[in-house]
């Protein structure tokens, strides 16, 4: 495989006076048909670093640093008609509740229609057999097509959005938290779709959740922010056996046990820091139950051993005690 997506050193702050650092230094790959999950607490700088992808970051939010490369093309220096063509025809973008972007006036059939005939295609039957063809990928009937989004339920709408991220065969597909309004019966039903999705029509994938375990079910690799960091990154058949930095070990066991739903899980004390000030340190250190001196005085950086990054210094030993250096 070849590399879709790469991001380096990217920065994003809001605002100028007094800025919130929301996103720092960051680095970060994609490779095609890849499918990546970005996870952390609310806050952690994950959304903002999805629309930043996208380019569709909004003031106050300014990206201030770094680079974003997809397929090959300088998404930093393009000009505004070729990143209007390329958001759907190389990048979509699935929002949070992304069902209540659905145009409430329009039929579903005619939202297919704008968008591609926004991109150059023409031809109502052939737009329309297009349409039938994605909305069979997430499990829904073509007669839909005649219908209003209110007629539907959050489900469907969340699975339309879905289908119409697809329609014009992007290579990479961001979802930012797709099922966060929807019941568990119909996430399930949704993270179903998207395994099968993966094996009919071929796109990268960055999955952006607060929710690891949804994330563990569905993606390769698992990418772990913490106050605009990344903190950790390995396969996700790698987290289910270890998780390495003490963040990454208290949201797997923030997780309810689905052997033992009886079970005791607990929550992570305290809360994220205020990212208007950057300290010298370690940005969990007041949170993390491994804290040592060290962590407070000076910032730990993101190594690499193998197949796992971390950015944790008293447990580096421990990774490479359980992985090795990498050769």
């Amino acid at each position: 495989m070849s590399t879709l997506l790469s991001v380096e050193d990217l920065s994003i702050d809001y605002g100028r006076r007094n800025p919130v650092h929301a996103v720092r230094n960051v680095s970060l790959s994609i490779e095609e048909d890849e499918f990546v999950g970005l996870v952390g607490e609310s806050g952690c700088g994950k959304s903002t670093l999805g629309f930043a992808i996208a380019r569709l970051e909004r003031p106050p939010a300014q990206i201030v640093g770094g680079r974003i490369h997809i397929g090959g093309n300088d998404w930093m220096s393009m000009d505004a008609e070729s990143m209007r063509k390329a958001r759907w025809e190389t990048v979509s973008v699935v929002l949070q509740s992304g069902m209540n972007a659905l145009n409430p006036i329009m039929t579903i059939g005619a939202q297919f229609r704008d968008v591609m005939e926004q991109h150059g295609h023409r031809g109502r039957r052939a737009i329309e057999e297009r349409a039938v063809e994605v909305l069979d990928l997430v499990q829904i009937r073509p007669e839909v097509l005649r219908r209003y989004p209110h007629e539907l339920s959050g489900g469907m709408k969340q699975r339309i959005a879905i289908a119409l991220s697809l329609v014009l065969r992007p290579k990479l597909v961001i979802m930012d938290e797709p099922t966060t309004a929807l019941d568990m019966v119909v996430q399930r039903q949704i993270l179903e779709n998207l395994k099968a999705l993966r094996h009919q029509q071929s796109f990268a994938m960055l999955f952006i959740s607060h929710d690891l375990g949804l994330v563990l079910e569905l993606v390769d690799r698992v990418v772990v922010m913490y106050a605009g960091e990344i903190i950790e990154e390995q396969s996700s058949r790698g987290l289910l056996k270890h998780a390495w930095h003490p963040y990454t070990r208290a949201l797997m066991d923030s997780l309810p046990d689905p052997e033992n739903p009886k079970g005791s899980y607990q929550g992570i004390p305290g809360s994220p820091p205020d990212l208007h000030v950057i300290p010298e340190a370690c940005m969990y250190a007041p949170r993390c139950p491994l804290v040592q001196e060290s962590c407070r005085t000076s910032t730990p950086s993101l190594e690499t051993f193998q197949d796992v990054q971390s950015r944790c210094p008293v447990t580096r030993q421990e990774v490479v005690d359980g992985v090795g250096v990498r050769s």
